[in-house]
């Protein structure tokens, strides 16, 4: 079980994210993560660093797609638009058609498609369940759903675990 929780890649930010390599890794489509990934969570501002780091994850071949579970459609059907990539709003994110529904609208499979997201619990465990290669960041803001806030006690204990695990191999 702890494998299904433990991201293929950490990074600080999204935009640190280095999209050639995944291309020549063979990954084709990239799901996204929109609250506290792309944007502060609730929030409708894009950060200079996200709009170019999009630009080259295009450049370098990827599609996009955003799947979220955030509370109000029209809000990541808007930013989707705005951002110029697809999206699936109401995702269910951990549950597996959060991340076969976008990989299908991108055209791509499990094993081409790589997912980045903020939570352990819904868009690392949902991505690994699937078979995804998964990238975990830190999230953007402090602020966000008060649900996730109790959750990220949980994700700490289990990041320092999945850390001293790894360095044990």
């Amino acid at each position: 079980m702890l494998e299904l929780l433990r991201p293929s890649q950490v990074c600080p930010a999204v935009w640190e994210v280095e999209p050639a390599p995944l291309a020549a890794a063979g990954i084709k489509g990239l799901i996204l993560d929109l609250d506290n990934t792309l944007v502060n969570w609730n929030s409708q501002q894009v950060r200079p660093q996200v709009a170019a780091w999009l630009e080259q994850a295009r450049q370098a071949g990827l599609a996009l797609c955003i799947s979220s579970n955030a509370h109000s459609p029209r809000r990541v059907r808007r930013m989707a638009e705005r951002l110029g990539v697809l999206c699936i709003t109401g995702a269910g994110k951990p549950r597996a058609s959060a991340f076969l529904r976008p990989a299908a609208l991108m055209g791509t499979s499990p094993q081409s498609t790589a997912v980045i997201g903020d939570q352990l619990f819904t868009d690392i465990l949902g991505g690994n369940r699937v078979g995804m290669y998964t990238v975990l960041v830190r999230p953007l803001g402090v602020w966000e759903f008060p649900g996730t806030m109790i959750v990220r006690l949980a994700e700490r204990l289990l990041l320092a675990l999945l850390i001293r695990t790894r360095t044990k191999e």
